[in-house]
């Protein structure tokens, strides 16, 4: 080879690679508009935070997973969240745990997402978490219950408190039907802890409302059931069967009539004997059961309403736009045997998921 021609042609080659890359626009160094004073680029680091799109990120936190209560909630959240482009997560505890709910919030601010809207089982423990977050910047909301001393942005849900007057107007009317406003009625109590915001503003408006219309009312047991829906029917069967035997049952929620109405035989001899039943809640379920002769008057929360009013009105709050109210009332339905089978008929058999 001839050693002489071999290196003139590779200084050839260098030549022509080093004209190539001191031309304008080549290798990606610089680009200059016609009659623009050219810009150095960014580097690639800062160039991907320019280019990239960061999702918002809303998650929403029920007390329990194993509630199917909370999946109309869940459905229209993520339905809402579709429609405005946003990423809906659902995270809480299997079964209802303060402990875990904390955990789950530490996680998301962790994670820097952008809302958090949360069903809240213990308003006060729970009070550091939700102000920790906003401190970090997360725009936070709860719904269905409330930690109200909290610095959250706004309840979404019901009026707990008007729920539980309509359960003591309707045991008054219940009792008076049956020639027993005039008598003291042993109670029997349902409700999931003693520490729920939603709960307890129930059941004091249940009492204070019944009390101030005359009814003469001995609470002779509370079942805490831990918003268990698998546990609540077979608690209700056996003190029934077991217990004292009231003159009245109210539950501050529809967990014991997620069982098949079939498993509440002790339960469904009680009410066919004059015993006054009186529930929160008008899911499918309930509604079933109160139909077949589980209940007498039902007062029923919106969970649909629930889901997309917290998700639409966070979106706005994470846009720095204004939200109507720092309380979302999703309003009340009421139910007795005269339109059981009507408000049945608007409702859909759950599927869970």
């Amino acid at each position: 080879m001839d050693k002489g021609g071999f290196f003139n042609k590779t200084k050839l080659v260098y030549l022509v690679l080093a004209l190539f890359i001191a031309l304008p626009g080549c290798g990606g160094s610089t680009y200059e508009k016609k009659g623009e004073e050219a810009k150095p680029s960014t580097s690639y680091e800062e160039n991907s935070k320019v280019s990239e799109k960061k999702d918002i990120i809303i998650a929403m936190v029920p007390k329990s997973l194993d509630n199917p209560v909370f999946l109309d909630a869940l459905e229209q959240g993520e339905r809402v969240g579709r429609e405005l482009g946003v990423k809906v997560e659902w995270q809480g505890p299997m079964q209802s745990d303060t402990n875990v709910q904390i955990a789950i919030v530490e996680s998301l601010i962790r994670r820097r997402v952008d809302g958090i809207v949360i069903s809240c089982i213990d308003p006060g423990k729970i009070k550091p978490v939700i102000d920790k977050a906003v401190q970090a910047g997360i725009k936070v909301a709860t719904f269905d219950s409330d930690s109200p001393d909290s610095n959250r942005l706004f309840y979404c849900g019901t009026d707990n408190y008007a729920a539980g007057v309509a359960c003591g107007k309707a045991l008054i009317k219940e009792a008076k039907a049956k020639g027993k406003d005039k008598q003291a009625l042993d109670l029997l109590i349902m409700t999931a802890d003693k520490e729920s915001n939603n709960l307890n503003k129930r059941l004091n408006g249940f009492l204070e409302t019944a009390r101030e219309g005359g009814i003469q009312l001995n609470i002779t047991a509370t079942l805490y059931c831990n918003d268990d829906v698998n546990i609540a029917g077979d608690m209700l069967e056996n003190h029934i069967r077991t217990g004292d035997t009231p003159d009245v049952f109210f539950s501050t929620g529809g967990w014991p009539f997620v069982s098949p109405p079939e498993s509440l035989p002790g339960f469904h001899a009680w009410c066919k004997n004059g015993g006054i039943s009186i529930l929160v809640d008008t899911y499918y379920p309930v509604l079933e059961a109160a139909e077949k002769g589980l209940a007498d008057s039902l007062v029923g929360q919106n969970f649909n309403k629930m889901g997309e009013l917290s998700i639409k009105n966070l979106y706005k709050a994470i846009k720095g736009e204004k939200i109507p109210s720092s309380f979302i009332d999703t309003g009340l339905e009421l139910g007795n045997k005269s339109n059981f089978a009507k408000l049945l008929q608007g409702k859909q058999r759950w599927e869970i998921k």
